[in-house]
């Protein structure tokens, strides 16, 4: 689904900061919560819109989101190229002066804002996070039983913010189940499950919870996931390995990297999973199949290797 206007330009925002080479126009990539109330007000007057707080309160009482104030305050526009950059000015104008009226997009700029500081480090906890996705969910709640699509909705509101939701949930339910905090996670993983298009991930996460209490069923279930077509990405079978070195069974981990050899495609990849299986052996005590399955220099005689474990 195509992005919404300030999300795509969050996205730039993003992108820009991690490539510094991305051709783009300053006005583009401008993190206007650094920029003065005063000086916002004075890029609109420059472009012939004279306004001030109490002006501004007017013309948004009769809009229900700053996308319906750009409209009603730049349709006369004589340079429609200084439409965006204008949006954008009226966006964080009300985004300060107006925040208790809500929209979805104002909604999901904040959260990409959340997301952006716990991924920097910049938040001292995740309290600021984990009220954004409650509010998420709540949103979600809402659209459904307004009788929307809980799939097509969540899709509908990522295309309202420059982060990857579903990639973003995945990774900090991942954090969550590293660190222990299982209870949690598991609100997560039941809210959120009915709403993605569930290509494996969340299967593995439920199944990575599973493992807390009962590893024996988390590894039959793991090799049912393993039958699934779609789940079998490197991506998802790295993190199954990973995970296996701990909890797996020695058939199913021996399944799990056979799977993932043809997928390989760099050194970095293949020398990864060497070293996840080596560490696989270590914790078994097998210092002999650790030994061998480092001397390993292709994926030819990985399998081989492989081959010989499950004989």
């Amino acid at each position: 689904m195509e992005l919404q206007t300030k999300a795509l330009y969050n996205l730039l925002r993003l992108n820009h900061a991690e490539d510094p080479s991305l051709p783009c126009e300053s006005w583009q990539i401008e993190d206007l919560r650094s920029v003065s109330l005063e000086a916002l007000f004075e890029r609109l007057k420059e472009a012939g819109l004279s306004l001030d707080g109490a002006s501004f309160h007017g013309f948004a009482e009769e809009c229900d989101s700053p996308e319906s104030l750009a409209e009603l305050l730049l349709v006369d526009l004589e340079e429609p190229e200084s439409y965006d950059p204008l949006y954008l000015v009226l966006f964080e104008l009300w985004r300060r002066l107006l925040p208790e009226k809500q929209s979805l997009s104002l909604f999901c700029d904040e959260l990409d804002h959340q997301i952006w500081l716990f991924d920097a480090g910049q938040l001292e906890s995740d309290e600021p996070v984990q009220d954004a996705l409650a509010n998420l969910i709540e949103i979600l709640e809402e659209h459904v039983d307004a009788g929307a699509k809980p799939v097509e909705t969540f899709a509908t509101i990522g295309s309202y913010c420059a982060q990857d939701l579903f990639s973003f949930l995945v990774d900090y339910i991942s954090e969550l189940l590293d660190g222990g905090n299982e209870l949690y996670a598991s609100e997560l993983i039941d809210h959120f499950f009915p709403y993605v298009q569930d290509d494996g991930w969340f299967s593995f996460l439920r199944i990575r919870l599973k493992a807390f209490t009962d590893p024996v069923k988390a590894n039959q279930l793991l090799a049912l996931l393993f039958e699934r077509k779609e789940a079998i990405t490197l991506d998802l079978l790295t993190e199954a390995i990973r995970f296996l070195v701990v909890y797996g069974e020695k058939p199913l981990f021996l399944t799990a990297v056979r799977l993932a050899l043809p997928l390989l495609e760099t050194r970095q990849e293949f020398e990864e999973l060497r070293a996840l299986s080596a560490d696989y052996f270590r914790r078994r005590d097998r210092e002999d199949l650790e030994t061998a399955v480092s001397k390993l220099l292709d994926q030819a005689s990985f399998d081989r290797f492989l081959q010989t474990c499950l004989e």
